[in-house]
């Protein structure tokens, strides 16, 4: 049962998902933290095709190819804006170099992105930098050795 049924005064929290508006129109490489080419797990159909993936200090994106210059959002495949909401984790499957990104779309239903990375280092890379950029650069903090989520 949903929650909503169960509990009638329950309010789902906001979607993390960015609708277009709130996402910028155009992303230079400088703005770029972290990109390359992973396969997705499509949604429906269960397909795994190449896209490139984008990370920002705002967002995490897919592109089905790369640009010249800088990255136009609205060719995105997938949109989503960083936050608390979002978790990311390695997966151990019969699959190699999975990972997950747990997020709300904008109707505020539980998404799921499956992502298979190159290599095992890969995957870890993409999994510590998309937690890295879901804080704010502003409240970040690093010691000498690690940062300090």
């Amino acid at each position: 049962k949903e929650l909503a049924q169960v509990c009638p005064a329950f309010v789902p929290p906001p979607p993390v998902m960015t609708i277009t508006s709130q996402c910028p129109k155009r992303i230079a490489p400088e703005q770029v933290l972290e990109q390359g080419w992973v396969m997705k797990e499509s949604k429906h159909m269960q397909h795994w095709r190449q896209r490139l993936l984008v990370l920002t200090d705002t967002h995490l994106l897919t592109f089905v190819e790369e640009p010249k210059g800088e990255f136009k959002t609205r060719k995105a495949t997938e949109k989503i804006r960083l936050g608390f909401g979002v978790q990311v984790q390695a997966l151990l499957t019969d699959k190699e170099h999975l990972f997950m990104v747990s997020f709300r779309d904008a109707r505020g239903e539980s998404r799921r992105l499956k992502l298979q990375a190159a290599s095992d280092e890969a995957r870890d890379g993409w999994v510590h930098q998309i937690n890295r950029a879901k804080i704010p650069a502003r409240v970040r903090v690093f010691t000498a050795e690690q940062p300090v989520y």
